[in-house]
């Protein structure tokens, strides 16, 4: 299924399942090492640039979450921590979990372990993806 098709299968899901259907979708895409710097917020393709290259690493994987959420007007925001000494771009949810600390799964924040260095409402990123 196309990535637009199936965001527009999202539109009626309640949130829990909207979550969870994200959270597994992003877990299946193709992966690679690293395919931006998620310290440089400039360095981030829009929605488009990213699925149009077919490869993903964690961090893109988060932002395609992200961008996935955002497209279908769900509340959420980007976040950027350190876990495990190594950066990484998470999605937080409004009911305080989180998305892309396990791959596949919906995380209670509390559970994470994580230094929170940044995070991004969608308007933040405009310039990316318009909200």
């Amino acid at each position: 299924m196309a990535w637009r098709d199936w965001r527009l299968s999202l539109v009626d899901l309640d949130p829990n399942a909207l979550y969870q259907e994200v959270a597994t979708w992003w877990k299946f895409v193709p992966m690679v090492n690293k395919t931006f710097d998620p310290w440089r917020k400039e360095t981030w393709p829009d929605p488009w640039e990213l699925v149009g290259t077919g490869s993903f690493c964690p961090n893109a994987q988060a932002l395609g979450m992200f961008y996935s959420l955002v497209l279908v007007k769900a509340d959420c925001e980007l976040m950027l921590a350190i876990i495990d000494e190594t950066p990484r771009l998470l999605v937080i949810l409004p009911n305080k979990k989180l998305l892309n600390y396990y791959d596949g799964e919906v995380l209670d924040i509390d559970e994470a372990k994580m230094q929170i260095i940044q995070t991004w409402a969608p308007s933040d990123l405009a310039n990316l993806v318009k909200v």
